[in-house]
């Protein structure tokens, strides 16, 4: 089959593309809360992962409608760095997306969202949402051009080859920028000792 370009809002599923979760003011940290928040700042590696330092809120207030789901896609859309990511489920605690964030969900009958995810994070992406975002300081990726994007979409068998790889690539870089990390410490320690 070849591959044939579709705009993402002709892939989402019946949930499609919604922004995440509106907080009235400042997110702030409730050591037991029982909704893990996931904000700009929770990306990790060049955007490749969520580290471990997500704020907890109350449950309360936040409808399960905003809980995440694995394969969910999360945008960042707002400022310079316009990456996605894909949700995996941590442990059992609902997770939310914050609402500097865009979930995007698609059909996985005919989208594998890592293969999306990847994609969108590509140059020939970046390059039309740089053309196409608003704002002059504070720039922003709007809904209507997010579902506008263009995607190549291959068959669902090379797409589940292409994230395969691309997501083993993510997890040899975090590896080595670990290793590299460890050397620097290790080194500085044994020159300390020297004195």
């Amino acid at each position: 089959m070849q591959s044939k370009i579709v705009n993402l809002k002709s892939i989402l599923s019946y949930q499609g593309l919604s922004s995440g979760y509106s907080f009235r003011g400042k997110i702030k940290n409730t050591h037991n809360g029982g909704v893990r928040v996931i904000q700009l700042k929770d990306f990790e590696e060049n955007y490749t992962y969520i580290g471990d330092d997500c704020y907890l809120v109350d449950s309360d207030m936040i409808k399960s409608k905003y809980y995440l789901e694995s394969g969910d896609i999360l945008f960042t859309g707002k400022g310079t760095n316009n990456f996605a990511l894909v949700f995996k489920e941590i442990d059992h605690i609902p997770t939310i997306a914050s609402s500097a964030l865009f979930v995007i969900k698609v059909d996985d009958g005919i989208a594998n969202p890592d293969f999306i995810a990847w994609y969108i994070n590509q140059s020939k992406v970046q390059n039309y949402f740089k053309t196409n975002e608003a704002g002059t300081y504070n720039t922003s990726i709007n809904k209507t051009t997010l579902e506008e994007t263009p995607i190549v979409l291959p068959s669902l068998e090379v797409q589940s080859k292409i994230a395969k790889i691309a997501n083993l690539h993510n997890e040899e870089f975090a590896l080595s920028n670990k290793i590299i990390e460890l050397k620097n410490k290790l080194t500085t320690t044994q020159l300390l000792n020297i004195l």
